[in-house]
Formats: structure tokens, C-alpha cells, sequence
């Protein structure tokens, strides 16, 4: 059975919807501006809310929506710390690859992400990718074993790995 949480009908969870879109979805590099504004949708197979430890676990067919940003795992886990902000979000592809897709502005190509692991640290605005990455928007894209994204400097890095090579896509009309 899927339990799908709509923050607007349980008032109860909103606090940690707001948590849970802070740490995913509010980044306005990655998403439209609106985005941070809509409701946060969770659908799960299970969730394990545990506040005493701050460690939170969505497990089977992880869906998460909010506006144009989508996640979708095996297995969502958050760790937050004593002030109850998250320092680390895990997605996991068991089955297959987490994605993360989002329009980042109107008329933009959506940008998509896939990986074994994705790692959102939210306090320092970076996003680790790891195991079979790749990145796309429109016709660019990168691969490799290993991307890192720093929110706040819109980079990306793809660290040496013994794991493999990394591979950039760049359109024509963008060398020009």
C-alpha cells in the first residue's frame, strides 16, 4: 500500500514538509522560482519518521513532486541535526537509477539527473552524484562516475576516479 502525504489536509507534517522541500527543492538555480511555493507530495511503500535521531527513511518507489522538481528513488533517507535542519538527503537507485528532474526557467530544457546515489547537502548548497552519473539539459550533458554540483557557484566538478573517465557534451551553438 502507497501512502501519499498531503501537507494541506495534516497540518501536523508541514513542519517537515517545509524540512523536506528545503533540503530537495529550494534551489532556485535548479527550479522554477514558484517551485519553493508549491505543496510537497511524498509517495512511499513505507516512512519512518524518527525525531529523536533526526534520521527520516522513505523506502519502495520514492516519488517526491513539488511544482516542476521531481525525485524519484529506490530509497530517501535525511539526516537532520539538533536544530532540526537536514545536513544530508541520500537517494537511492537500487533497481535502477535516482532522477531528479526540473525546469530551471521558462522555456529552459529540463534539466535531468541520474545516478546510483544522489547526495543532497543542503546547508552548503552541493549536490554529490555518485555511481553512473549523468547530467543533461537539452543537448549538453556530462558523464562519469562522479559529478559534483555547487549550487552557489552553478559548477560542476567531475573529480579523477579509478571508477572511469568523465565525458562533456556541449552543443555548437554554445562554443560560439
Amino acid at each position: 500500500m502507497y501512502r501519499v502525504l498531503n501537507f494541506e489536509k495534516n497540518r501536523s507534517l508541514c513542519y517537515l514538509a517545509l524540512i523536506i522541500s528545503f533540503s530537495f527543492f529550494h534551489t532556485p538555480v535548479f527550479a522554477l522560482p514558484e517551485d519553493s511555493e508549491k505543496t510537497l507530495n511524498i509517495v512511499a511503500t513505507s516512512s519512518l519518521f524518527n525525531y529523536k535521531t533526526g534520521v527520516n527513511i522513505y523506502k519502495g518507489n520514492v516519488n517526491l513532486t513539488q511544482g516542476s522538481a521531481h525525485l524519484t528513488a529506490d530509497r530517501v533517507v535525511t539526516q537532520n541535526n539538533k536544530q532540526h535542519k537536514i545536513t544530508i538527503a541520500t537517494a537511492y537507485g537500487l533497481k535502477k537509477k535516482a532522477e531528479y528532474t526540473t525546469i530551471p526557467k521558462i522555456g529552459d530544457p529540463v534539466f535531468r539527473a541520474k545516478a546510483k546515489i544522489i547526495k543532497f547537502f543542503p546547508l552548503i548548497s552541493i549536490v554529490r552524484l555518485e555511481g553512473n552519473v549523468t547530467i543533461t539539459q537539452g543537448e549538453n550533458s556530462f558523464q562519469g562516475p562522479v559529478m559534483i554540483y555547487n549550487i552557489k557557484n552553478q559548477s560542476v566538478e567531475a573529480p579523477a576516479s579509478k571508477l572511469g573517465r568523465s565525458t562533456v557534451v556541449i552543443e555548437p551553438a554554445q562554443i560560439k
